[in-house]
């Protein structure tokens, strides 16, 4: 079956199709991905998390469009994406160790980090709906500016905008409420 034929069939929410197109592209998938991740385990969560955004958005699938290069589109995003969350992970671990030994006083720390997280959340729900929604989305889930414009439908600028105002606003209110 043509690529062209799946992608219409998985549109209109064929498993089969969709198992035919998972069983073509997974190891390709898998073996582009160990690439870059030199980690099986990644590897094959990557490969999960790319088939099931296709399911999800099968239906604004372009049966048209090249599916294979569509597939790869998707894959590349999801490698950035993992390698930038392991990346702010790394920093945050050593972060940690250089800062924080064993012989603090873990209770104080965790009463501190505690009151920090409840002002910060506070500041955060305080700022407009849209600009919350957009410092959450980049903040907490890891979306791209890319992502987020698509996600909320708004312009790529509007959301640099929103980050850039909901970063100031919580650096000037931290200061003040520290």
């Amino acid at each position: 079956m043509k690529d062209t034929d799946l992608a219409h069939r998985i549109k209109h929410g064929e498993k089969d199709a969709y198992q035919e197109l998972f069983e073509r592209y997974a190891p390709k998938i898998y073996g582009f991905s160990i690439s870059y991740l030199n980690n099986k385990q990644d590897a094959e969560g990557l490969v999960q998390d790319v088939f099931l955004k296709i399911w999800e958005k099968r239906e604004t699938l372009d049966a048209t469009q090249n599916i294979k290069a569509y597939i790869f589109k998707i894959a590349v995003n999801s490698i950035y994406d993992f390698i930038r969350r392991k990346n702010i992970e790394t920093a945050f671990h050593d972060f940690a160790k250089v800062n924080y030994s064993s012989k603090s006083n873990s209770t104080w720390d965790t009463v501190i980090y505690e009151e920090m997280q409840t002002t910060l959340d506070d500041l955060i729900l305080r700022m407009p709906e849209q600009r919350r929604k957009v410092f959450y989305l980049s903040k907490k889930k890891g979306l791209s500016n890319d992502e987020i414009a698509q996600k909320m439908e708004l312009s790529k600028r509007t959301v640099e905008n929103q980050l850039y105002r909901a970063i100031g606003y919580l650096k000037v209110n931290l200061k003040n409420e520290s």
